[in-house]
């Protein structure tokens, strides 16, 4: 029998199957979103990528002090070394968007077991409790340099200080959202480490 009238070859039908799975994957997803939450594919795939955004690396935490982060400095009055009083992270464009997002604009908000809270942006230093800013920009492909503007562009990649007005308790669930205008949330969801040091990799 000639192979073009033959049934699918193996090469095609494991492209099917991969490709099934990771259907049903987005729709079991968009089936359990919790009651009020959008639902749907487009929705549950843009989900995973905060609409356009995603974090670079590593989350860190740092415990309640008065420090520097990449050369900002947090104000503390209340130092609490059992405590994680900021966190830090970066954010860039999911790969292969060819969009913008102004990361200036962002809401960004602390939500804890207790309760949310709406951080403030400062564009300058140094950064008090309750505020969050941009600390540093740059670009994710060696010898290119980002524009000192705040909007997230490709290839660009944004650090971020987020300083709530509340310190976080050993073992406490925390969650970060970063809602740029017109776009999905971004969601970094952590746990604060039993055990506080100055500087915590969460991840």
């Amino acid at each position: 029998m000639d192979s073009a009238d033959g049934g699918l070859t193996v090469l095609e039908g494991v492209i099917l199957c991969i490709v099934a799975v990771l259907l049903a994957v987005i729709a079991a997803h968009a089936l359990n979103a919790p009651p009020g939450h959008p639902g749907g594919l487009v929705y549950s795939a843009l989900e995973e990528t905060g609409g356009c955004l995603m974090v670079s690396g590593s989350v860190y935490g740092y415990a309640l002090a008065e420090r520097s982060v990449d050369n900002v400095t947090l104000v503390c009055d209340r130092p609490d070394p059992s405590r994680m009083g900021s966190v830090s992270c970066s954010i860039r464009l999911f790969v292969g968007d060819m969009g913008s997002v102004d990361i200036g604009r962002a809401a960004v908000e602390v939500v804890t077991p207790g309760g949310a809270e709406r951080l403030e942006r400062t564009a300058g230093a140094p950064v008090w409790p309750g505020n969050w800013t941009i600390v540093r920009v740059g670009h994710t492909i060696p010898f290119l340099q980002a524009d000192d503007d705040t909007l997230l562009e490709p290839g660009e990649r944004f650090d971020l200080v987020i300083y709530p007005s509340r310190p976080l308790a050993p073992g406490e669930k925390f969650l970060i959202r970063i809602v740029p205008p017109g776009s999905v949330p971004l969601t970094v969801e952590r746990i604060v480490p039993p055990r506080i040091t100055p500087v915590m990799d969460l991840g």
